[in-house]
């Protein structure tokens, strides 16, 4: 193997995932599956940029950007929890632990390690 195994018609990329997160939103509607999506270094260091380099306002961000649904931009969702924005939204709308698993689940997406804290479809 060369060095062809590197360009970019051989790279396999990382695509969409649903993750049951949480059931507790779900009571009622049954199963309600996330989909998160990787990003790029580069959309990755956009946000760094936007974020001011507040490592905080940064995470925030990164989750909010890798959440493709629910849409957390969606204005009528955001006007359920009185919210503006979708990192405040994302904050409102998930327990404390359910957060961390969505950071986790973010990172691992990305290229970080599989702590196996979500079920995969």
């Amino acid at each position: 193997m060369g060095q062809e195994c590197f360009y970019r018609e051989n790279r396999q990329d990382r695509a969409e995932e649903e993750i049951l997160l949480t059931e507790r939103l779900a009571e009622g509607c049954g199963e309600t599956h996330w989909r998160i999506r990787p990003m790029t270094q580069r959309e990755n260091e956009e946000i760094w940029k936007r974020c001011g380099e507040d490592e905080g306002r940064y995470q925030e961000m990164i989750l909010a950007e890798s959440v493709v649904f629910p849409d957390l931009k969606d204005a009528a969702l955001q006007n359920s929890y009185g919210v503006i924005g979708a990192e405040r939204l994302l904050a409102r709308l998930l327990l404390a632990g359910e957060y961390d698993c969505l950071r986790r689940e973010v990172e691992r997406i990305n290229g970080g390690e599989d702590d196996g804290c979500t079920d995969y479809i």
